[in-house]
């Protein structure tokens, strides 16, 4: 089976997780970001319930390339909140007010799914230029 990064954005973009992660992702996948890495789909399952509790998220590919089975993409990612989340991970959320974040992802393929996924992001509010 050869991954297929635009059907994953529109599948991702459902907000289905459970299909998700059971059909991108290799049950041994790494997820890494900046302060933490989960070492299963399953823990990953449990981090997109939790940010997506209430929230939309949506990707927006900017960028992407690929090379044998690597594959990077800088993002556009947006979060709509129906409810209120003080919890998000990203930033504190209002209801109705979307947060747009800027991503980098770099994926490892295996065998047609996800075995790495390494992420980078601005945090929110940063001004550094």
């Amino acid at each position: 089976m050869e991954f297929d990064f635009t059907r994953y954005i529109e599948d991702f973009n459902r907000n289905d997780d459970a299909f998700v992660v059971e059909k991108y992702y290799k049950p041994d996948a790494v997820i890494e970001g900046p302060d933490r890495t989960f070492r299963s789909r399953e823990e990953w399952l449990e981090v997109l319930k939790f940010s997506h509790t209430g929230v939309k998220e949506e990707i927006h590919p900017i960028m992407v390339v690929r090379e044998g089975n690597r594959l990077m993409a800088e993002l556009n990612i947006v979060f709509t909140p129906a409810i209120d989340r003080p919890d998000f991970p990203a930033a504190p959320l209002k209801a109705g007010t979307p947060l747009k974040m800027r991503f980098f992802a770099s994926y490892v393929l295996r065998d047609g799914q996800i075995a790495e996924l390494h992420l980078g992001w601005w945090t929110p509010g940063l001004r550094a230029v």
